[in-house]
């Protein structure tokens, strides 16, 4: 049967090839049984649980409620809603402002994700640095301003580009071969692509500096002990961030590529990538050492409350009967 949900939104049932679009490659080629779009949406839903996964482990505990967490927290927030929308936009979107209004959510969620990112460079270059006044909450506000005011203006200039390219906002004839997952050609380089590329280097310039501030902290430790329990640290950090700045960074140009170039390869490259990056960032910050140390003395710490209680309880003097 022939539904809203079916025709107007999606339009499962409509296989319209297109002639300046990818859909008689991609949609015909890997779409065709569903196969692609099946990848997506399995893919996707493991990266939302894993995502609500490590947002719950980081507060619940308040050992890892600090302002690294926090900032953490705010991109598996951003990231969830990216998955979320991508698996909105499978099978592609028929009604304009639907379509638009994925795409432009898409591209903010998108920037704000590699802001957080980078804010988080920012500050484990201050935490080993020991600049004083990292952990304050004015760093936080200006963190929070910064991850999710500046992709607002990106934003702004990706719809007067997108007006400009298409000259109507509402004409999505070269989106919803893309499932509306992306703006037009020139938007998505120049207010996507450019931030991107400019916030991964700003987070791998703070890396690096990181990096040589540790080695040199560390070589001043006299303690042979803890100057190897430092670099091991240290090391296992920087490894942390640099495998999510891939990640991400990865499958932003690698889905930048397909929708310029339009390759139907890097399309299905691109959106198995993307509905599992939500996986791999969530397993890379919930199974590191320091969450599962985390987990490992909950019990026993729990266990001792529960003996001190007793105790206590076998001291007090029992109530009067009533």
């Amino acid at each position: 049967m022939d539904t809203l949900y079916t025709s107007a939104i999606h339009g499962f049932n409509r296989h319209v090839a297109g002639a300046n679009g990818i859909s008689s490659g991609i949609a015909g080629a890997l779409d065709q049984d569903g196969v692609l779009s099946l990848i997506v949406v399995l893919g996707g839903s493991l990266s939302l649980v894993a995502l609500v996964f490590a947002f719950i482990t980081y507060s619940l505990f308040s050992d890892l409620r600090s302002l690294a967490g926090t900032t953490l927290m705010n991109l598996l927030a951003a990231l969830f809603m990216v998955q979320l929308l991508f698996i909105v936009g499978v099978g592609g979107v028929q009604d304009p402002e639907l379509c638009i209004s994925l795409g432009l959510s898409l591209q903010y969620l998108r920037v704000s994700v590699v802001c957080w990112l980078a804010a988080m460079c920012h500050h484990l270059y201050a935490t080993v640095a020991s600049v004083p006044c990292r952990d304050d909450p004015p760093t936080y506000l200006k963190y929070s301003v910064f991850a999710w005011g500046a992709p607002l203006i990106t934003l702004v200039a990706a719809i007067h580009i997108q007006t400009k390219e298409s000259s109507d906002l509402w004409n999505i004839k070269d989106l919803t071969p893309f499932n509306c997952w992306f703006l037009g050609s020139q938007a998505t380089v120049y207010t996507y692509g450019l931030p991107i590329v400019l916030l991964l280097l700003i987070s791998g310039y703070y890396l690096l500096k990181a990096a040589i501030v540790a080695r040199y902290t560390c070589s001043m430790q006299l303690d042979v002990k803890q100057r190897e329990k430092m670099k091991r640290r240290r090391a296992l950090q920087l490894v942390l961030f640099l495998k999510i700045c891939l990640t991400i960074g990865l499958i932003a140009g690698c889905g930048i590529a397909s929708r310029v170039l339009r390759v139907p390869v890097l399309w299905a490259i691109f959106c198995t990538g993307h509905s599992l990056q939500g996986l791999a960032v969530a397993l890379s910050v919930a199974c590191n050492c320091r969450v599962l140390n985390v987990y490992a003395r909950k019990p026993k710490q729990s266990k001792q409350q529960i003996a001190k209680s007793s105790s206590m309880q076998l001291l007090a003097p029992h109530p009067d009967p009533v």
